[in-house]
């Protein structure tokens, strides 16, 4: 019995050794008809070893105990060459000097090609995409038969190549060389080589104190088990992204582990895109792990919109910008990145918070929260398209006073986004009219909303809601907003208190209308504009002015000027088409009545408005003329009707007409107008009551 075992035992020995040797010494190039056949049906590309084809034996120093033991099938094949689809201008998609790869023995009996490692050697590839749905590194079986082996790789290896990149969706054009460093590097030289580069970069567009924010030492937010490999590649790349040049070079490892990392692969680069600058240091540990990629990001331009054209980010325009913060997540077709913990410097203004890109169909989403801790109102121009700062060369010489740079809806149907933004401070100067700004942005198939748009305004509260439907040519957009106990003293700080010190104001909006900047939709519009403001003091002096009581004048000048009470001021416009009628604009004070008529036009920013003076009390030679101010918004003139002297009850024309618009004022009286709200309600029911009584 135990010779039959030992006899057995031996033979599988010798038969195991034979079949090695046989692999060891059988011509290999024989069997690359057969090889190269059966790999291209299997990706349906042709596939070509145009050098020798050779196969030893080898063990896996990866696999522990006996399985470490047994040796595998080790390939070594030069001068392979794959094939390009037959759509593409380029005969081959790949051709590489020599692959190296070994094969485990026992999987096979599952149907299984594991490849512990695999090395190229010199590869030259060339990656192209004529649409969403056609590109050369998608490969297929030549027939729809699924096929009963699957493939799994561990370790990759690349000694110097060459890659190309024709993306015709993008518009890119890029060719990457990659070459054996000198001299290893370590992962922290090369993470403070790059700090010290960004910061100076930082430094040149935005000023010092940002960039040492800005580039403060962090390690990235995983939790590494081991120390990153040492850089052993560098890259350079060079071409052109939609008609901008791209420029570029960094660094990576030597092994790419992609499946039981035991060291992180190191990842290094820092890209320009015309004038913007992308920098990156981090690492790779799985790819197929959600949280595979960490990298530190550095991100810096000249307006945030660049981003579109770069990384395909639909974001408003912007002063100059930098930020940096982890880029945490990995690549594919329905995976997130994460923008954690990032801190930003938008011209003068700070953002921070954390934003998170989602890849998935029909649209990507970037969705996350910012705050400010100091935005400065000046930043925000771009933003709702302030005449030039947009690049528009026809608005910047329009002249105009409201924004006419026109927005891009179409980026707004490139992704979805749903971004809450706080903010605590917003300055204009040396002022401080906003603060405790919230919002919620959302951008829906092209359809951009503010809702909620909250804010304390000059120590008040507004609360609006915004929509802009950019599939519409023009866009179509609704602006509702509400204003309550607005203090205009912090409004007109820069006024002469000892001739104006106002009281409080509500408003209500309600305007719809097309067009395709701030300025088209509000020179468009329908709807209608109300306000009314309670207390505060003026010059009397300055309201003799406006009354042309010239004796008054003169005893003000002579006898010092003193302060008069403003019972009320209220107003209640209607838009049609971007023209604004005056129903009732009414100005009550101690000493006179001023009633204004007329209309403004915002589509041609036009001033066509009727002064109507009416002094209270006796007046000598108080000329009570009507004063006209027509004329643009930027240089507007002011007249006197000398022909035409009004009676004593000139000040109330229009006035009996206005009963409608009087009631819809008195609402807006009931809240925060502080004492102004015990005289602004008994001036409108004193001009609905008047309405009925025609003046004699």
């Amino acid at each position: 019995m135990y010779r039959i075992l030992i006899a057995a035992f031996v033979a599988l020995v010798l038969a195991a050794v034979g079949a090695a040797a046989l692999v060891a010494h059988y011509d290999w190039n024989s069997a690359k008809p057969w090889l190269t056949t059966t790999v291209g049906h299997a990706i349906g590309r042709s596939v070509a070893i145009d050098g020798a084809l050779r196969v030893g034996w080898q063990r896996n120093p990866e696999l522990h105990g006996w399985r470490g033991w047994l040796p595998g099938p080790y390939v070594i094949a030069e001068k392979v060459t794959i094939g390009n689809p037959e759509w593409s201008k380029q005969p081959e998609f790949a051709r590489v000097e020599q692959v190296q790869f070994s094969v485990d023995l026992l999987p096979l009996l599952a149907h299984q090609v594991v490849v512990p490692a695999v090395r190229f050697v010199d590869p030259d590839v060339h990656l192209e995409r004529v649409s969403t749905e056609r590109n050369n590194w998608t490969f297929a079986a030549s027939d729809d038969a699924p096929s009963a082996w699957s493939f799994d790789f561990g370790r990759v290896r690349i000694a110097r190549g060459k890659i190309s990149v024709l993306d015709r969706v993008r518009q890119l054009d890029v060719h990457i060389e990659l070459e054996s460093l000198r001299e290893q590097v370590s992962y922290a030289e090369r993470l403070a080589q790059q700090e010290a580069a960004t910061r100076k970069e930082i430094a040149e567009r935005i000023g010092a104190t940002a960039a040492q924010s800005l580039t403060k030492s962090a390690e990235p937010a995983n939790d590494r088990r081991a120390e990153p490999q040492h850089y052993v590649f560098e890259w350079t790349a060079k071409g052109t992204l939609r008609g901008k040049t791209v420029s570029g070079s960094g660094a990576i490892g030597g092994v790419l582990a992609l499946r039981h990392p035991d060291q992180p692969f190191p990842l290094h680069g820092d890209v320009r895109v015309g004038d913007t600058r992308i920098a990156f240091v981090g690492t790779l540990t799985d790819p197929s792990d959600p949280d595979g990629l960490d990298l530190r990001l550095w991100l810096s331009g000249a307006s945030l919109a660049h981003l579109f054209d770069v990384l395909g980010l639909a974001l408003p325009e912007s002063p100059p910008y930098a930020t940096q913060g982890h880029l945490i997540g990995r690549f594919g077709a329905r995976d997130t990145l994460r923008y954690q913990d990032f801190t930003a410097r938008v011209g003068g203004s700070d953002i921070a918070g954390e934003l998170s890109y989602e890849k998935r169909p029909p649209r990507p989403l970037l969705s996350g929260k910012i705050v400010s801790t100091l935005l400065q109102f000046r930043d925000l121009a771009p933003l709702v398209g302030a005449n030039g700062t947009r690049g528009d060369p026809q608005a910047a010489e329009s002249g105009k006073l409201l924004p006419e740079e026109p927005f891009r809806p179409e980026r707004w149907q490139a992704m979805d986004a749903d971004v809450q933004f706080s903010g605590d401070r917003v300055f204009r100067d040396a002022e401080l009219p906003i603060h405790k700004l919230e919002a919620r942005v959302t951008m829906d198939n092209g359809v951009l909303t503010l809702q909620p748009l909250k804010f304390r305004y000059a120590y008040g509260d507004v609360d609006a809601q915004i929509r802009m439907d950019g599939r519409s040519a023009p866009i179509h957009g609704t602006i509702k907003a509400t204003a309550s106990g607005v203090q205009l003293k912090h409004v007109f700080k820069a006024a002469d208190s000892a001739q104006l010190d106002l009281g409080n104001a509500n408003a209500t909006a309600d305007l719809t209308g097309v067009g395709n900047s701030v300025g088209g939709l509000l020179g468009a519009a329908d709807g209608k504009v109300q306000a009314v403001m309670g207390g505060g003091r003026i010059s009397k002096g300055l309201v003799e002015k406006v009354a042309l009581n010239v004796p008054n004048i003169v005893l003000a000048k002579l006898f010092g000027d003193h302060q008069l009470q403003i019972n009320c001021a209220a107003a209640d416009l209607q838009a049609h088409q971007g023209k604004y009628a005056v129903r009732l604009f009414v100005i009550d004070t101690d000493a006179a009545q001023i009633n204004i008529t007329g209309d403004v036009d915002l589509a041609n920013e036009q001033l066509d408005l009727t002064v109507h003076p009416d002094s209270k009390g006796l007046r000598l030679l108080s000329l009570r003329s009507p004063i006209h101010v027509t004329g643009p918004f930027s240089h507007p003139d002011a007249s006197i009707d000398k022909g035409v002297l009004l009676a004593r009850s000139a000040g109330a024309v229009g006035l009996a007409v206005v009963a409608a618009p009087a009631a819809a004022l008195l609402p807006l009286t009931q809240t925060h107008l502080g004492d102004g709200a015990d005289r602004c309600a008994p001036l409108l029911d004193s001009i609905q009551s008047a309405s009925g009584k025609p003046k004699k």
